[in-house]
């Protein structure tokens, strides 16, 4: 079975971020039998097979979507404690 490797680069970003540098960081995965660059020493991750991706996608994906409810959640308190309030004379 085909493993794969996984290599984090990392790029100024456009704009600044309150002041500091920011960075783009874009992921790549590259097939091993292809890859000519030094896995075992530049990859983030070496060795991955097809459904040890297929993990760390979903993986990903629950912290994503974690996140995104936690986010929604907040929001929404905070919208409902704005309308408990009374409206002034």
């Amino acid at each position: 079975m085909e493993t794969y490797n996984i290599y984090m680069d990392e790029a100024p970003a456009g704009g600044a971020m309150d002041g500091e540098d920011g960075f783009e960081v874009e992921f790549r995965v590259v097939p091993n039998g292809s890859d000519d660059g030094d896995p075992e020493s530049n990859a983030v991750l070496a060795g991955l097979d097809l459904v040890d991706l297929i993990n760390l996608r979903d993986a990903l994906q629950q912290e994503v979507d974690n996140y995104a409810l936690t986010a929604l959640e907040a929001e929404a308190s905070t919208a409902g404690d704005e309308g408990d309030e009374e409206p002034m004379p």
